[in-house]
C-alpha cells in the first residue's frame, strides 16, 4: 500500500508540474468588445460569440439529419412502403427549414452585432 501512495503521489507531481500547465489560456474577451462598465453590452458580445461558433455546429447538425433522413426516406420509397410524394414533401419541407434556420442565424447576428 505504501509503494502504491508514493507511485501515485510521484506520478501526480509529475503531471502538475508538466510545461503544458503554465500554457492553458484564461479567459478571454468576446470578439465584439466587453470591457465596458455596462454589464448588458458584455453578456450580448459574449451571446455573439456564442451564436457565431454555436450556431454553424447547429446547421451542420442539421443538415446532417436531412441529409440522412432523405436517405431513410428513399429507401422506403425503392422499397415501395411509401410514395414519391412523401420524398418530395419531406424533401421540400426539410430544405426549406435549412433555408430559414441560415437566415435566423444570420438575423440574430445582425442584432446582437448591433447591441453590443
Amino acid at each position: 500500500m505504501n509503494l502504491l501512495w508514493q507511485s501515485l503521489l510521484f506520478s501526480l507531481s509529475l503531471i502538475l508540474t508538466h510545461p503544458a500547465w503554465a500554457a492553458i489560456p484564461g479567459n478571454q474577451d468576446p470578439s465584439q468588445g466587453g470591457n465596458d462598465d455596462n454589464i448588458l453590452k458584455v453578456v450580448f458580445a459574449y451571446a455573439y460569440d456564442a451564436v457565431l461558433y454555436g450556431g454553424p455546429i447547429f446547421l451542420a447538425a442539421g443538415v446532417g439529419y436531412y441529409i440522412i433522413h432523405m436517405w431513410a426516406i428513399f429507401k422506403e420509397v425503392r422499397a415501395q412502403r411509401k410514395e414519391k410524394s412523401d420524398f418530395i414533401s419531406d424533401g421540400v419541407i426539410g430544405a426549406l427549414l435549412i433555408l430559414l434556420s441560415i437566415w435566423a442565424l444570420n438575423f440574430c447576428l445582425g442584432l446582437l452585432e448591433k447591441a453590443s
